[in-house]
């Protein structure tokens, strides 16, 4: 018996081609050609409109610091590691999953970059980051995705302009406050371990009620030296990370560790040991080869509800801030 299969439309075929294109793009370490074409078509209008995740004040004080918005930029990379976790026999780092981590945050970042260059961007700033991982169907499913905007920077000198854009996850007033203390962003630095603790028969009956249960309060030492041992080999990567693009320091640094209890059975014993992911992100900097030029703040006048009183301020720092504070209304005038 012959079946007569319905061909593709036209639109499926197109459907297919740009699928097929973007994998073959991703393949090659490219952009995605929806991305490509998105940037191209902006750069191409007579008006320069652009986007920007940033708040209003940040934007006002990037403006501020000679800092041109060209648009929002992005990179992304979903990685999965299959058949994992697995119990082990010792206590050992899990290579699978560090370096599951590290290669989609590499993926992301390059992607990200590729982007702003297009743009012909300087650097990336209010960089949002977003880190998951979570179980999937045999294995384990890792999430990392950067979003920032791409700025063209005015008024720095050559040598303080790195061939790659630099990338920066600090807010506009962090940012601002960086710039104007004679610093700048290099990159987003990164440093991960994931280490396996491991629970033998002598550190199970602390854990588990069982045969050899003991009540005595007492340190379970495998379980901090493992922390430690994380903690150090996190550390030690972001510190070569820092190394190797010639930083001289890491601010606005976010440290997180996760515990996750792997449970087997073994001669007829339940035992739990601990994978202890511990990572750390965040801004490089590096002394500027010349101070970013001080801006001459116009006097801001406030009336005080208070006393109903007007006040002139000598600087904007609490404006562009947000906030007043009732020292800055000492010796108004009546």
């Amino acid at each position: 018996m012959w079946f007569k299969f319905k061909s593709d439309s036209p639109a499926e075929i197109e459907r297919k081609a740009r699928e097929q294109a973007a994998v073959e793009a991703l393949t090659r370490g490219d952009i995605l050609p929806r991305a490509r074409h998105r940037i191209e078509h902006q750069l191409a209008q007579k008006t320069k409109l652009y986007s920007t995740d940033m708040t209003t004040k940040e934007f006002l004080l990037s403006e501020e610091c000679d800092i041109e918005p060209l648009g929002q930029v992005m990179g992304t990379c979903f990685y999965t590691i299959e058949n994992f976790p697995v119990p082990n026999f010792r206590s050992q780092e899990n290579m699978m999953l560090a370096h599951g981590h590290m290669t989609a945050r590499t993926n992301a970042v390059e992607r990200m970059k590729k982007e702003a260059k297009l743009y012909g961007a300087d650097g990336i700033v209010s960089v949002r980051i977003k880190m998951k991982e979570q179980p999937g169907f045999g294995g384990s499913l890792i999430e990392f995705t950067a979003i920032g905007t791409a700025v063209k920077v005015n008024g720095w000198e050559p040598e303080d302009l790195d061939k790659e854009p630099f990338t920066s996850e600090l807010n506009g007033q962090e940012f601002w406050q960086l710039i104007h203390a004679g610093y700048r962003p290099v990159n987003i630095a990164f440093g991960i371990c994931s280490y396996y603790i491991n629970s033998d028969q002598w550190t199970l009956p602390l854990v588990r009620t069982g045969i050899f249960f003991s009540r005595a309060n007492q340190e379970i030492e495998q379980w901090t030296e493992g922390m430690y041992t994380a903690r150090d080999l996190a550390m030690s990567r972001m510190q070569k990370e820092l190394e190797d693009s010639g930083s001289d320091g890491c601010v606005g640094m976010t440290v997180n560790c996760e515990l996750r209890e792997v449970e087997y059975e073994r001669a007829n014993l339940q035992y739990v040991d601990l994978l202890a992911t511990f990572t750390a992100i965040g801004s490089s900097i590096k002394k500027m080869k010349r101070p970013h030029k001080e801006i001459k703040r116009k006097p801001l006048t406030v009336l005080n509800l208070g006393s109903k009183s007007f006040v002139t301020l000598g600087d904007r720092l609490d404006e562009l801030r947000g906030t007043v504070e009732e020292d800055d209304f000492m010796g108004a005038y009546d």
